[in-house]
């Protein structure tokens, strides 16, 4: 059974596709590979990172607010802490991104 799903890939993940669906398709004389083929291999294919994935979508106005929620907190050391986690994960994400290109 397959689905119909709609989605917007941004630059760099559809350059992957495209990269993939061209070395798929290149020599290959018995058939074509589509770029839902080579999304569905990736997706099939890939193993996320979970933390990875959560930290690039933090919301940060939103993990503050939880923050202040606490009863004792060191401001501070939250913000701190918060802003290492974010620059960490767009490091991680950089990294990914330069190992997919290679």
């Amino acid at each position: 059974m397959s689905k119909r799903l709609q989605l917007t890939l941004n630059g760099d993940a559809w350059a992957a596709v495209e990269i993939l669906t061209s070395a798929a398709n290149e020599n290959f004389k018995n058939g074509r590979v589509t770029f839902s083929d080579a999304i569905n291999e990736m997706i099939l294919s890939a193993k996320v990172d979970i933390p990875l994935l959560q930290s690039k979508h933090i919301n940060l106005r939103r993990s503050l607010r939880a923050m202040a929620d606490q009863d004792e907190i060191d401001v501070e050391a939250a913000i701190k802490t918060l802003m290492d986690f974010k620059n960490k994960t767009s490091k991680k994400a950089k990294q990914l991104a330069l190992k997919s290109e290679a």
